[in-house]
């Protein structure tokens, strides 16, 4: 049976400026960290104690590897929007719809917000159980 409180306590704990809590998410354990990235507070998720740098890769839009499932996907435009007109000058309107339209996406460690990392977890994730919480 499902704790509600367990969503609560992963955000409690990751509320501040210090937290980590491991958690065990569909046969991995997951350790979610508060941590600085440049000038950012971020959230890193570790998958069974590791980031692997081909973990970022994606295929159509999903994670090659089934580790970065818990990675926050990024989607990127080849060429902005923005920049259409001045496509369109040099390319022509078809090619620059199609520069436009390219979408890349790759996978990162690194959530900027925990609540949108805890809404990820609850949503493809539901069955999550709690391992061990630092700040308890």
């Amino acid at each position: 049976m499902p704790d509600p409180d367990k969503w609560k306590q992963i955000e409690e704990t990751l509320k501040g400026v210090f937290g980590k809590i491991k958690v065990q998410a569909d046969g991995y354990e997951l350790t979610l960290t508060k941590s600085i990235d440049r000038e950012r507070l971020v959230t890193l998720v570790h998958v069974n104690g590791e980031i692997k740098g081909k973990w970022f890769r994606a295929k159509n839009g999903k994670p090659l590897y089934p580790e970065a499932r818990f990675w926050f996907p990024m989607r990127r435009r080849a060429w902005p929007i923005k920049k259409h007109s001045e496509l369109k000058k040099a390319f022509g309107k078809r090619e620059a719809d199609q520069m436009t339209a390219l979408e890349t996406v790759c996978f990162s460690p690194m959530w900027t917000s925990p609540r949108s990392l805890i809404a990820h977890l609850k949503k493809h994730f539901p069955e999550l159980e709690i391992v061990e919480d630092s700040n308890v």
